[in-house]
């Protein structure tokens, strides 16, 4: 099984719901269903692995849809900016 590198992160808060949505966002090729493993990659090399699901918007207009990622099990501190986000393939 390989990794994909999914996104960089720019900024991570609390919303609505459980979890922390992590920026930017982001159109996945084959978006996974349900809560899934993620690796978190932080910038000093240090490895955790999460559990995340996509929150997709649809939007309206000419305008594809987006999704943004939402990591359980961590505080919007330990999803520092340009930490990695990677899922298994």
């Amino acid at each position: 099984m390989s990794r994909e590198l999914w996104l960089t992160i720019e900024d991570a808060f609390v919303a609505n719901g459980r979890g922390v949505l992590v920026e930017p966002k982001f159109v996945p090729d084959n978006p996974p269903k349900g809560t899934f493993a993620i690796t978190l990659k932080l910038p000093s090399g240090d490895e955790r692995s999460l559990q995340a699901t996509l929150d997709i918007a649809h939007s309206r207009g000419g305008l594809a849809p987006f999704a943004m990622l939402r990591v359980f099990g961590a505080t919007p501190e330990e999803l520092p900016k340009g930490a990695e986000i990677w899922v298994s393939t």
